[in-house]
């Protein structure tokens, strides 16, 4: 079938075991035209000025995305198409060579997986988060972080090497807990806690910056500090370079999605996520205050600076690159 010009593929799909899930079920993919991937961030709280997301939807299926949203923009308004419709842009690689012979990019970061991750289970299939690393292999001086939740990255490494020895690599896992079977729950469809823990350490391994995105932190699930200091010791044991947080935030396409969730599956806590975000986006400030102070006594405990910035801490400094330019035009001349 058809829709606006672009083919579909619809089957069951279901994760390798090794990726350490097991669910089957039926996704469809839908090839989506690109006339640009690279997009400008003009938000000055954030650390990074340009995104890539090679795929829109994921089919990791959690629970309290924040990025449902972006399928709205296409009029898929049901939050679970944001799981089950999957828009494939399968020229990235050709549309991201051509933008960066002619963008400026300088010393401004390049976040790969922001509104979805780039190593879910269609990577499997479609190779564009690869196919995009092999472009940005061949250039020098730029200015990476890649955030995922899957060990499939590792299947990569060849690339980042390659990358993180020409120019700023971090590579963020996002991890919220270690429990198995809460992790199931809430993301019913991502790889199992420790895959993410074991890549971490096989990338840290090999020089390259990670960390360890506990985002978001959900009120009264993945907030007690004894399962906050589980993921944090985890982190240290298996070389992360720190940690960050942020508690839950709730745009109304993820709580069309997120409160009927927590009122099947745990009643107990919904008065408290009612009470939270009832007529609020985001948790109340005396809660962060809350968490900060748990996080900071237990990153000092574990060697983590509770103190660093993270517009610095996130980054390695990199060693002298050749400058970008002249690379992307080398780049594109070889095509």
């Amino acid at each position: 079938m058809k829709r606006n010009g672009a083919l579909n593929d619809r089957f069951s799909f279901g994760e390798a075991s090794t990726n350490g899930t097991s669910t089957l079920r039926d996704v469809e993919f839908i090839e989506m035209p690109v006339r640009q991937i690279l997009n400008r961030c003009d938000n000055p709280a954030l650390r990074f000025r340009w995104t890539i997301n090679p795929y829109r939807g994921c089919e990791f299926g959690c629970v309290y995305c924040y990025a449902r949203y972006t399928h709205e923009f296409l009029e898929l308004r049901d939050p679970m198409d944001f799981e089950r419709r999957i828009f494939v842009k399968r020229m990235a690689a050709e549309v991201l060579a051509r933008t960066l012979s002619r963008t400026p990019i300088g010393a401004d970061q390049i976040a790969i997986g922001t509104a979805t991750d780039p190593y879910q289970p269609a990577e499997r299939k479609f190779g564009l988060t690869r196919s995009m690393l092999e472009v940005f292999a061949r250039l020098g001086g730029l200015d990476l972080s890649i955030t995922t939740k899957s060990a499939l990255i590792e299947r990569d490494l060849d690339l980042l090497s390659e990358i993180n020895s020409r120019s700023r690599l971090a590579v963020n896992f996002s991890l919220i807990t270690i429990n198995r079977r809460l992790q199931r729950i809430l993301e019913p469809r991502a790889p199992r806690p420790a895959l993410r823990l074991r890549a971490l350490a096989h990338l840290a391994d090999a020089g390259i910056h990670c960390n360890v995105l506990m985002m978001p932190m959900i009120p009264g699930l993945t907030d007690g500090p004894i399962a906050i200091e589980s993921v944090i010791r985890g982190a240290q044991r298996v070389g992360a370079a720190n940690v960050w947080w942020r508690s839950l935030f709730l745009k109304p396409a993820a709580a069309r999605r997120f409160v009927p969730f927590i009122r099947e599956n745990f009643p107990e806590r919904a008065a408290r996520i009612d009470d939270f975000y009832g007529h609020a986006t985001y948790a109340p400030r005396a809660y962060d205050d809350h968490l900060r102070t748990i996080f900071d006594r237990l990153k000092r405990k574990y060697g983590f600076d509770p103190d660093a910035s993270r517009e610095h801490g996130s980054m390695h400094k990199a060693a002298s690159s050749p400058t970008i330019a002249p690379r992307q035009f080398e780049l594109m001349r070889s095509h």
